[in-house]
């Protein structure tokens, strides 16, 4: 099975660099082409953005990610468990 939503190829490099705390997911910030910040994102495999906190489903288009980057909290997060993941894993 193939995630719904794939990181810009520019992006996926600097993802694989990020520090992650369980079976290659990585939690990260999002940042748009607008300037907002989305955080809370799960990265899978610096590939795929597969679950952000508190929401069903990702709230904007991949096409308006500007950048990925992790913060301290992102980096250690206090809550490493509780996703509510997108795709259908094996279902």
């Amino acid at each position: 099975m193939t995630p719904k939503y794939r990181l810009p190829t520019a992006l996926i490099e600097k993802a694989a660099n990020f520090e992650g705390f369980a079976n290659g997911g990585a939690q990260a910030t999002i940042k748009l082409k607008d300037g907002s910040l989305h955080k809370e994102g799960l990265i899978s495999n610096a590939t795929w953005i597969v679950a952000m906190r508190g929401f069903e489903d990702l709230p904007f288009a991949v096409s308006e990610i500007e950048d990925v980057f992790q913060t301290d909290d992102d980096k250690s997060p206090a809550q490493r468990g509780g996703w509510d993941f997108w795709d259908d894993w094996g279902r």
